[in-house]
């Protein structure tokens, strides 16, 4: 009789942990939002197509849409986790909806590009022209204004700014209307591989070597009270974003980005293709820790004192560790 009861709790205790029919244990279902295109939406096709999440037990629902409809998701509760900018994570602070920022994804991937024959060789000789760039409100104008400061520049009052959107800007430096255009990832490599334009200023160079880190352009972002209530979920989530950037550094993505690169990047020939698989590499985040936190929040810091961001108070906890 003992043993008969020993035998069936065994089997009741292994079925709790039966692959199922595809040999693979169930896996935990969560939403996020992320980007449709670009480099976020293609990190987190591939972890999916390459398993990576599985590997960490998740079955991750891409929920694709833009920045600022991602982090309305995150704060309405629509999603688990988003796609976010440090920057828009300061801005929810101040507005009442407090989140963490647990993943690194990429670095800004932004210039300034001029063309090719243009006489400008630092930013200060563009003191007084026409220049294109992005609205106040997004992360690309906020890492504009920040290097502008550290030059002893003011991006508003030093420069005739033109706001456009990525499209229209480009347009302007095609028609010579503007002597330069603050563009990100993969467009400056479009516009580098067609011979016609070259970077002034690398924004990731240049702010690595001001604050001792890269501007983080978007990481992984969920709500405060899911950091104590859901710690477990959250490490799975992180660690398939770090194995994917790490399978993307490694350069095991070739073939997966060679498929994709006119999706997710509108790259489609060879010379654009094997151009953009090197700025991807390097353009995907790979840093995590107190020293990165800090530089960070410097960086944050600066544009809080160009009225640029809310001032919140103590940035140190706006990262999980």
């Amino acid at each position: 009789m003992k043993t008969t009861i020993l035998t069936a709790f065994v089997i009741a205790v292994f079925s709790l942990y039966q692959p199922n029919a595809n040999g693979a244990q169930d896996l935990q279902t969560v939403s996020i939002a992320t980007n449709a295109s670009g480099q976020s939406g293609y990190l987190a096709a591939l972890i999916e197509a390459e398993g990576i999440a599985a590997r960490h037990h998740i079955k991750i629902n891409n929920l694709m849409m833009g920045f600022t409809e991602a982090a309305n998701a995150l704060k309405l509760g629509r999603v688990f986790a988003s796609t976010m900018q440090p920057s828009t994570a300061v801005n929810l602070r101040k507005s009442g909806t407090d989140v963490r920022m647990f993943a690194a994804q990429i670095w800004s991937g932004n210039a300034w590009v001029v063309r090719k024959d243009s006489p400008y060789k630092t930013l200060a000789d563009l003191k007084g022209k026409k220049i294109g760039n992005f609205s106040r409100v997004t992360g690309a104008y906020f890492f504009s204004a920040v290097i502008a400061k550290e030059h002893g520049l003011d991006i508003e009052k030093d420069f005739q700014s033109i706001p456009a959107e990525t499209g229209a800007l480009i347009a302007l430096l095609e028609r010579g209307e503007v002597e330069a255009i603050n563009m990100f990832e993969p467009h400056v490599t479009k516009l580098v591989v067609s011979g016609r334009y070259r970077v002034l200023m690398d924004f990731d160079k240049e702010l690595k070597r001001i604050f001792g880190t890269p501007p983080l352009k978007t990481g992984m972002a969920v709500l405060k009270d899911s950091v104590g209530k859901q710690a477990a979920l959250i490490n799975s989530i992180r660690g398939a974003y770090v194995d994917g950037i790490k399978f993307i550094k490694a350069g095991k993505d070739e073939a997966f980005f060679k498929a994709h690169a006119k999706e997710f990047f509108n790259l489609s020939t060879p010379e654009e293709i094997a151009a953009g698989i090197k700025s991807s590499r390097e353009n995907f985040a790979d840093v995590w820790g107190d020293a990165f936190f800090r530089a960070q929040n410097k960086i944050l810091q600066t544009g809080i004192s160009l009225g640029l961001l809310p001032n919140v108070g103590n940035l140190n906890d706006l990262w999980v560790k």
